[in-house]
């Protein structure tokens, strides 16, 4: 993994104040350091906008160019007898010492102050367009709160494009929320896997996610999130980029918290202002924000 840059903003119950970390680059070395210059892209306290980068960070292919890639890595071998496979990609368990899972960490104790310390047990991620790592952080994530003893519950409702088992992949397909979805509720099985890693439960995708797509928004989905959050310390939940698909709104909606995903040098800013306002007009609070920059 190349260089990583993460800013947090977490909402104390204001939705005009944000508190926001130092941003820092975080060298291929693992060494920490304190963003200066150009490449102090802060996140001061201002207004409601999310003002993350310029107005388009030079440097980067455009937003439309780039797309999630799950190219195939080599699982973890940490000794553990398993079902499943663990990516690299996954940093809280491949390189727990290096400065992109201090990232997550600091996400995590800080939403562990400030978001479920306030009773709150659910947040979706979302980012306005494909390619900007969402996936990566909600995985990354939900390990790093299940590794401080936090009940973890990831919840994978991309319909379009499941990413979940790319990262974390049973031995054999895995049914999940679309067949939930699209299944009776009187003959409907929880197909959560439990004890995926010690505190980290996971809802994949599941076969058929595609016939799933418009369930999202239905009853059903805030039936199954309404019993997680109340099994659950925390439910994470990955959704599709929120431009031209209304899936990560309708999830959002449900679980009422939502946490907005950027990738250095490919968002623009004005993207990241118009998913915050469409959310906001949801009724969403937006918890805060996370750069990446892989």
């Amino acid at each position: 993994m190349s260089a990583m840059t993460s800013s947090i903003g977490v909402d104390d119950g204001d939705q005009d104040r944000r508190w926001s970390s130092a941003l820092g680059r975080a060298s291929e070395t693992g060494e920490a350091k304190e963003g200066i210059g150009n490449d102090a892209l802060s996140a001061e306290p201002s207004g409601p906008d999310v003002e993350l980068m310029p107005e388009r960070l030079e440097g980067g292919p455009s937003t439309r160019e780039v797309e999630d890639q799950h190219e195939a890595v080599p699982p973890i071998d940490d000794g553990a007898a398993t079902d499943y496979a663990f990516s690299r990609r996954i940093v809280c368990l491949s390189a727990p010492d290096g400065a992109a899972a201090a990232s997550y960490r600091a996400v995590q104790a800080h939403l562990l102050a400030r978001h479920v310390g306030d009773g709150r047990r659910g947040l979706v991620l979302c980012s306005p367009r494909a390619g900007t790592g969402c996936t990566t952080v909600a995985v990354n994530l939900a390990v790093a709160c299940a590794q401080t003893g936090m009940n973890t519950l990831l919840i994978d409702a991309n319909m379009a494009r499941p990413g979940v088992q790319d990262f974390i992949q049973p031995s054999a397909p895995a049914s999940g929320l679309a067949q939930m979805l699209l299944t009776k509720s009187s003959e409907q099985i929880d197909q959560t896997r439990q004890g995926v890693r010690p505190n980290l439960s996971v809802l994949f995708a599941g076969d058929g996610s595609a016939r799933a797509r418009d369930l999202i928004a239905g009853k059903k989905f805030k039936e199954i999130v309404d019993h997680a959050m109340r099994s659950f310390d925390l439910t994470i939940v990955d959704t599709p980029a929120a431009f031209g698909n209304m899936d990560a709104r309708n999830a959002a909606m449900t679980v009422r918290y939502a946490m907005i995903v950027a990738r250095y040098d490919v968002t623009h800013v004005a993207d990241m202002r118009q998913t915050q306002e469409d959310l906001v007009s949801d009724r969403v609070k937006v918890v805060g924000s996370f750069l990446t920059d892989f």
